[in-house]
């Protein structure tokens, strides 16, 4: 696959099974994932279930650890926001 870079904008679920994705399917280039939150990637769901209720720690609903983005070479840089696009 190419070797230029890949900035994925948004580090929930679909963010975070994008960037993993191109890396697990060869892509070798830079992959940098902003999310403007302060963590991790997440799953939705048992977020709102699980966790609001009391039944589980918020560590349980990260999709993927800092050491698994490490891993793959995803430059995550969580708290970002994207203010505009230049291509």
């Amino acid at each position: 696959m190419n070797s230029g870079a890949i900035v994925v904008v948004g580090a929930g679920q679909a963010g975070g099974w994008a960037a993993t994705t191109l890396r697990e399917r060869g892509y070798e280039g830079r992959i940098v994932l902003l999310g403007d939150e302060p963590h991790a990637p997440y799953e939705r769901p048992p977020l709102s279930k699980a966790v609001l209720g009391g039944q589980a720690v918020p560590e349980s609903t990260e999709l993927f650890s800092a050491e698994r983005l490490a891993a793959l070479r995803i430059e995550f840089q969580p708290g970002v926001s994207a203010t505009r696009l230049r291509v």
